[in-house]
């Protein structure tokens, strides 16, 4: 080079950036000290032959150009470059390494194509399982969990993990054991403050605390040193967190920030779609209750009737017979009349439950007083009921006011049909400490029969409890006749937050 290429030079030696001067080939007559130490490249320029080059896949972008190119050594690279001014030499480009850069944006892309089609055919938590997996492969990262919040309800669950290899079904417990003694949570700081959480040193840390000594032996299956918790933001809100543990000796950076929140919002993303998936399906179950409904109600339970107003029509004809015969056929008149009369209660009883209730048009307390007032004038039975004021509010979810209308009704039926009562005492209460729903139906009647567990209307019962994490138990009564059952149910999030019930 002469003097004016080597002054060019000196100046370009002083930049932190890549800089080279190539000639007409794209081979780099020159490069600067930082873009040796970026590539990984000792000796002189002839080893770069061909760097910038045609055939390296050098191509236009609005503001920079990209060129990828393996070294002597086999390692790849994704370069960005902007053309400078010409020099006696050649022409001078400076560069970056946008190779972690380059890989974030493709696995982020292929998760968007993907990640629809993945929620309207896997379960979601298939989805957030292979999402973990998807950033498990990035470099720098040990370990990955995405943790979501429970349908309508503020309890977290570990929905998709990678890199840990034991203890995953107990993590929760053991997170909340550490958070009862103490522990700093920062998972939950993450989703309350809406914005992500970089802690240097996390392990170390947990590991000096005695208050994280639950999960000690959780945290040291792998090898990492600090801690990033990215929030779930969705339409809805906060959902959950996508929690990554960086491998010992990793530098984070601005890139793998950028990265970790752009596939917590893929995760977000997933639940959303897969939460309005599970609101369509649940409004096709609604609809195709209403049809059976009007079906039962239009054909069969008509049809009932109908065999009913015959038998009681042939009792009046066995009258006028024989005596032994009349005798016979009034039996069979009397038997067959019985018999409609049970199937068409029973018929309406299902048809009642699936009939969507009003509770969600005039309010849970106005639509049980409905159901009770039927019973008791059909069936006369007493049935007491008390409904907490507070569930009789707006925020409430109407899929969760359903739900306790439904496990009422189907409660109150199962003591009619089967026990044979005569008083029944029902209870729905809120618990202020947790907002847990505790539902009690207790009847007089004949107690629980041995096959109380194998019934489909139990099991709906305990189907629509799980939805709320709660849970069903059916007991006889202590001291006294007849059945309790008891439900609890969690509370959604609205209505715990509403600030009548804190």
């Amino acid at each position: 080079m002469n003097r004016t290429d080597i002054a060019e030079a000196a100046v370009l030696d002083m930049l932190s950036a890549g800089a080279a001067i190539i000639d007409d080939t794209g081979t780099p007559v020159w490069v600067n000290q930082a873009g040796k130490r970026l590539l990984a490249l000792s000796g002189a320029p002839v080893a770069m032959r061909g760097l910038f080059g045609s055939d390296t896949g050098l191509r236009s972008d609005p503001d920079e150009m990209i060129c990828e190119w393996t070294n002597p050594a086999g390692k790849k690279f994704v370069l960005a470059c902007q053309m400078g001014g010409c020099v006696p030499a050649g022409r001078i480009v400076l560069f970056r390494d946008v190779t972690v850069q380059r890989d974030h944006q493709q696995r982020v892309a292929a998760l968007a194509r993907t990640a629809a089609s993945m929620a309207s055919d896997s379960s979601l938590e298939a989805v957030l399982e292979a999402m973990a997996a998807e950033v498990q492969a990035s470099e720098g990262i040990a370990g990955t969990q995405i943790v979501t919040r429970a349908p309508d309800s503020d309890q977290l669950q570990l929905m998709g993990s990678a890199g840990f290899h034991h203890e995953i079904t107990t993590f929760f417990d053991l997170l909340m054991e550490s958070q009862s003694r103490g522990a700093d949570l920062i998972t939950t700081r993450a989703m309350r403050e809406c914005r992500q959480f970089v802690l240097p040193g996390r392990r170390a840390q947990m590991l000096r605390d005695p208050a994280w000594g639950p999960l000690h032996g959780y945290v040291s299956q792998i090898e990492w040193d600090d801690f990033i918790s990215s929030p779930l933001l969705s339409r809805r809100g906060v959902v959950g967190a996508l929690n990554v543990y960086v491998t010992v000796g990793y530098r984070v950076n601005p890139s793998m920030l950028e990265f970790l929140q752009s596939m917590a919002d893929q995760a977000a993303l997933a639940v959303d779609y897969a939460t309005l998936i599970s609101h369509e399906r649940a409004n096709v179950r609604i609809d195709e209750r209403k049809k059976l409904a009007r079906d039962l109600h239009d054909s069969v339970v008509q049809h009932v009737f109908s065999i009913g107003m015959q038998a009681r029509g042939l009792g009046i004809v066995a009258a006028k017979l024989p005596p032994a015969q009349a005798e016979r056929v009034g039996r069979i008149s009397a038997e067959i009349s019985e018999l409609a009369g049970n199937v068409r209660r029973d018929l309406r009883g299902i048809v009642l439950a699936l009939q969507p209730p009003v509770s969600a048009e005039i309010g849970l307390v106005a639509a049980l007083s409905v159901l009770v007032e039927g019973i008791m004038r059909r069936d006369a039975i007493q049935v007491s009921l008390r409904v907490d004021p507070a569930l009789n509010v707006d925020v409430l979810d109407d899929a969760f006011v359903e739900d306790i209308y439904l496990i009422v009704s189907e409660a109150l039926h199962n003591a009619v049909k089967h026990a044979a009562p005569s008083t029944i005492a029902v209870v729905v209460a809120v618990a202020p400490e947790d907002h847990r729903i505790t539902i009690l139906v207790r009847d007089d009647g004949r107690g629980p029969g041995r096959d109380i567990d194998q019934g489909y209307g139990l099991t709906s019962m305990h189907d629509r409890a799980a939805r709320w994490a709660g849970e069903v138990s059916v007991e006889k009564n202590i001291g006294g006749p007849g059945t309790t059952v008891s439900v609890n149910l969690t509370a959604p999030m609205p209505f715990a937050r509403n600030p009548l019930h804190q």
